[in-house]
């Protein structure tokens, strides 16, 4: 006796629809499915979500990476909402390749595919989606018509919105070397101009998801301040509080809004990397040795080689890493707010760095620092300059053997350590005192290859130097002490030049910044005077030096002037520097 397929069990109805589902192609929605929901009203019975929850999660994970979902929310609400994510992501996928950058729910698209960049795996589903459906396009188009939208109320300053900022991060995700080499210089150098406000507008724009000024170590904080200090009153914040999403299907979640003046630095120097350095006519030399022979230490064609071809900043192995800098978000608590920036990871900060500074003009920065309106991109004359250096990183376990913060208001003026620390190197790591011995602190150097003894770590300082090997011909031979920010990797150090060096200001110079997961340690260098209502800012972008040895011998002997008579190296305004 024939059967009819509609006499089937439901579950056998169930593996066949998985089955003509799955052998097609991974893009795009399940049309062999919604055609069965079609046919007939057994068929929309057995296919209905609510009938065949399993059926769609399956779908859902042969089309998308599952695996931050399941462990985020659990497979139960996963399978409950994994119809409505479906119909969610698809329609994002739409919006991008229609190019509706008008589209109502826009922003909404945009999160969808900020968060795929954040769950994304080994497997790059979520990335290929993207790309197919044309997202970098997308982007490209969006930030050029409508990055300064509502500008015009705001004396044509763009508005670091959460669409924007949204836009800016995912920029930076879906972008390659290739599609940089790619782009036209005409509007590879538009696009300059649209991201420079962004950039370069400390005095407007913050890369800090927590102010700058608030430090915590050992359980304890001390913050001086939250805004951004301007003529005529305090600017809008550019930083955005986390706002409620929805995060899969209907379940919603706490999210934090990208940093757009990171991921804005980064879509800049990439560009301003393709160009190719400008050698002056009077340098001659081809290489060290020849310039070396001839008795000159200044620079030759070879430094200029070095620093086109090291000092760049890096794409992720795979797109879209980069987002929120391999944030926290894979939490279960549903109270958790997704898209955090993580606690650092030791180990992070050491080894050896090169990459570049690209500084404003200082009177042109500072007129456009005083201008009501944003100065069109030709007021502002930009120089790029390589930046190499080693650092260590040390860390402490105990609360009561931390090495007391300045906790001042000039505090982060000083990396947030006191004045006149001094260290002394101890069997495998170092000891920190000051000149009247109120405290007396010892920390263990980080080591490849040799973890830590405990988990706990409350406290973590870097010491470091630039690399004379490249950075005597450019002069710029300095020192560097600075500490952490355990709760979200915020990195401050000061830089203190070699008094023979040409640069003014003491010879100072504080960095603050992040490292990203594709180990690029990006953020901003300013000079260090507490005084000045208004300072001089310049963006860096550093990439790990991963051929050269990244475990100096000497690195800590070198990270201060040395006391003849106590054998301690010095760090602050007393400093020697040789």
């Amino acid at each position: 006796m024939a059967i009819s397929i509609l006499h089937l069990p439901q579950e056998i109805l169930q593996k066949i629809a998985l089955y003509a589902t799955i052998t097609g192609s991974p893009y795009g929605p399940p049309k062999a499915l919604y055609s069965s929901l079609l046919t007939c009203r057994t068929f929309r019975d057995s296919f209905s979500p609510e009938n065949a929850g399993e059926l769609y999660s399956s779908i859902f994970a042969h089309k998308f990476d599952a695996f931050a979902p399941e462990y985020r929310i659990g497979r139960s609400l996963v399978r409950e909402n994994a119809p409505q994510e479906m119909r969610r992501r698809f329609s994002a996928f739409h919006i991008f390749k229609t190019r509706d950058i008008y589209h109502s729910s826009l922003t909404e698209a945009f999160w969808i595919a900020y968060l795929m960049v954040e769950d994304v795996d080994a497997s790059q589903k979520n990335v290929k989606h993207l790309l197919r459906a044309g997202l970098s396009e997308f982007l490209d188009l969006y930030l050029r018509q409508r990055l300064y939208e509502g500008s015009a109320q705001n004396n044509g300053w763009p508005l670091l919105t959460e669409r924007n900022s949204l836009a800016l991060a995912l920029a930076w995700a879906m972008a390659s070397q290739s599609s940089v080499n790619r782009e036209d210089p005409v509007l590879r150098d538009e696009m300059m101009g649209l991201l420079m406000p962004i950039v370069f507008a400390a005095f407007r724009y913050t890369i800090f998801h927590t102010p700058e000024d608030h430090f915590d170590v050992g359980g304890t904080s001390k913050a001086t301040g939250t805004s951004i200090k301007a003529h005529g009153g305090t600017l809008p914040p550019s930083a955005l509080a986390p706002c409620e999403i929805e995060y899969f299907g209907t379940v919603k979640r706490r999210a934090r809004v990208p940093s757009a003046a990171i991921f804005a630095s980064l879509l800049y120097f990439v560009r301003a990397e393709v160009k190719a350095s400008k050698i002056p006519p009077h340098i001659t030399f081809r290489t060290r040795a020849e310039a070396s022979n001839a008795g000159s230490t200044g620079l030759c064609i070879e430094d200029f080689q070095h620093f086109y071809d090291h000092c760049r900043t890096h794409f992720a192995d795979f797109p879209a890493i980069d987002v929120g800098f391999r944030t926290s978000a894979i939490s279960t608590a549903s109270d958790a707010i997704l898209c955090q920036p993580n606690i650092h990871k030791l180990g992070t900060f050491s080894g050896r760095w090169q990459g570049s500074q690209i500084m404003a003009c200082m009177t042109d920065y500072m007129e456009w620092s005083l201008e009501s309106k944003v100065p069109t991109p030709e007021k502002l004359c930009d120089t790029r300059k390589p930046l190499y250096f080693t650092l260590e990183e040390h860390y402490c376990y105990d609360d009561a053997a931390v090495v007391p913060w300045d906790s001042s208001e000039t505090g982060m003026t000083s990396a947030w350590l006191p004045q006149d620390m001094q260290a002394t190197e101890t069997p495998g790591g170092i000891a920190f005192s000051d000149a009247r011995n109120t405290f007396h602190s010892k920390y263990e150097t980080f080591r490849y290859g040799q973890p830590p003894s405990r988990r706990q770590i409350v406290d973590v300082i870097i010491t470091g130097k630039t690399d004379d090997q490249y950075s005597a011909p450019w002069g710029s031979s300095s020192t560097i002490i600075g500490r952490i920010r355990l709760s979200d990797g915020l990195m401050i150090l000061k830089k203190t030049v070699s008094p023979s060096d040409t640069e003014s200001n003491n010879g100072t110079e504080l960095l603050r910044g992040y490292v990203t997961s594709s180990q690029n340690l990006v953020g901003r260098m300013k000079l260090n005077n507490p005084n000045d209502e208004f300072s001089w800012e310049s963006i860096f972008s550093l990439s790990k030096n991963h051929t050269s040895p990244s475990r100096p011998s000497q690195s800590i002997e070198s990270s201060g002037a040395v006391d003849p008579s106590t054998s301690k190296l010095i760090f602050g305004t007393s400093c020697i520097l040789g």
